[in-house]
């Protein structure tokens, strides 16, 4: 089988939550404001872990460009300033999207 893949980037940051802060993280993510105003965000999905340690954000990029340029959009920076005194860690990888042809 061969596969294909696009140009889309995907971001995943895995969020190590403060004990007792998983509503709190999440509940800034929500608030940072609407995905939609940062260019080249296609779209966002979070999950909270069951044990309340973690929280995963899923961001998938239309580019690696649209990624890096959005870094000091103001929803970006803000959001990132709100999260961090409500983590211990924060883990990012970068992925491409491979699908069967």
């Amino acid at each position: 089988m061969q596969f294909a893949e696009n140009e889309d980037l995907l971001v995943v940051i895995v969020l190590t939550v403060r004990p007792g802060r998983q509503q709190e993280l999440v509940d800034a993510l929500r608030a940072a404001g609407d995905p939609a105003t940062v260019p080249g965000l296609r779209s966002v999905t979070l999950l909270r872990s069951e044990d309340g340690t973690r929280v995963v954000n899923q961001l998938r990029w239309a580019d690696r460009q649209a990624y890096l340029a959005a870094r000091d959009h103001p929803l970006v920076a803000g959001a990132r300033a709100a999260v961090q005194p409500l983590i211990e860690r924060a883990d990012t990888d970068l992925y491409r999207t491979v699908s069967p042809r």
